[in-house]
């Protein structure tokens, strides 16, 4: 491999990268992540040569997945104000994650998937998709199906939630637990409860954030659970938990996390960047309908649930 082979795919993967974050800064909601798969998957399939792009696609790979996992878990919160709720929270997650792997299997969607689909939806979607993908090595058309089906499920969830305080009659807080704990994206959940009022969005935030930390429980689950091998360690997730670690223990922690939080964005934009320039459309589109179809049922149920929780417990 040489430098001219590797420059047009690197290339492309930063470009879009760059791309995408200044798409992301036009509204909340938008988020880096998705944006940078979704136009590296527009880019391979409508504009480029995928063979052209493959070997700098793989040196981005090797570059920014690791450094990007590594950097985010200076992005974990396990403590502060609000961490009473943390076991409530870790339990809708697990709930969450429970559900949607169970529908995602009934609806034929194999088991890569079905564990990214329930990454996303449980804990905080691209993100957490990208980071248990690169603990499992789990294949890019995988990665990418699962990223669209949450996407698609957080965008619209995120339309129909402005309507359910008067649909169903709750209350503010009640509506911060709802959006806090089954929105996928910290966008998606700070949108949805913002147009409520600004404590809702305060409260809907810090469940959010609490659902971020479970994150660190699923990757450490994973890992401990490394098939006919001795379990190793992959460097990068040392680093993450020693970051995870060092924001919430270290007096400077919320500098830290503040420092590294558009460094760690951006390796992760780039990471997917260089998958969705490595994706079939044909397969996305073959194999995505069902992960989409499972992504809305678990969420009908899981909302359905927290609902009639919600109520019971206000009697």
């Amino acid at each position: 491999m040489n430098l001219r082979e590797t420059a047009t795919g690197l290339i492309s993967t930063i470009t879009i990268a760059m791309v995408s974050f200044l798409v992301a800064s036009l509204h909340a909601s938008f988020d880096a992540l998705v944006i940078s798969i979704i136009f590296g998957i527009l880019v391979a399939n409508l504009f480029g040569d995928r063979e052209a792009l493959e070997p700098g696609v793989q040196a981005a790979l090797k570059v920014f997945l690791p450094l990007g996992i590594g950097l985010y878990g200076s992005q974990l919160l396990l403590r502060g104000e609000g961490m009473g709720w943390w076991p409530a929270v870790l339990a809708i997650a697990a709930f969450i994650f429970g559900v949607t792997y169970l529908v995602s299997r009934g609806f034929g969607t194999d088991k890569d998937t079905s564990l990214l689909l329930s990454t996303g939806m449980s804990i905080c979607g691209a993100s957490a998709i990208i980071v248990i993908a690169g603990i499992s090595g789990l294949k890019k058309e995988d990665t990418s199906i699962a990223l669209i089906s949450v996407m698609t499920l957080g965008l619209s969830g995120m339309l129909l939630y402005s309507l359910l305080p008067d649909v169903l009659a709750l209350g503010v807080d009640s509506f911060a637990f709802l959006a806090g704990t089954t929105l996928p994206m910290l966008g998606q959940v700070k949108v949805a409860s913002a147009s409520v009022s600004e404590e809702c969005m305060a409260l809907a935030l810090k469940y959010k954030l609490l659902r971020l930390g479970s994150l660190a429980v699923l990757a450490g689950l994973l890992l401990s659970l490394q098939k006919g091998r001795r379990l190793r360690i992959p460097w990068f997730m040392g680093l993450f938990f020693l970051l995870a670690l060092a924001v919430n223990l270290l007096p400077q922690g919320q500098a830290l996390r503040t420092l590294l939080a558009p460094v760690s964005k951006f390796m992760l934009s780039a990471t997917l960047a260089a998958v969705g320039l490595s994706v079939e459309l044909d397969v996305i589109a073959e194999k995505g309908s069902r992960a989409i179809m499972a992504a809305f049922l678990s969420w009908g149920i899981v909302v359905l649930f927290i609902y009639l929780l919600i109520n019971a417990l206000s009697m």
